[in-house]
């Protein structure tokens, strides 16, 4: 396959590395997530605007 078929795909080539798998129960980064989830609870959300539609 050429650099032009693969330009001219759709879909990108993407090969994931099984090896990976074990960090799906894992949180790698588990003081950004407690930061997070404090920001979260002392701000919350933002409230969804109403769109008007003409």
């Amino acid at each position: 396959m050429s650099i032009d078929d693969i330009n001219k795909r759709k879909t990108p080539i993407v090969i994931i590395d099984k090896t990976l798998n074990k960090f799906n129960n894992v949180v790698l980064f588990p003081e950004k997530v407690e930061k997070a989830n404090n920001m979260l609870k002392k701000i919350g959300l933002p409230k969804p605007s109403k769109l008007s539609t003409k």
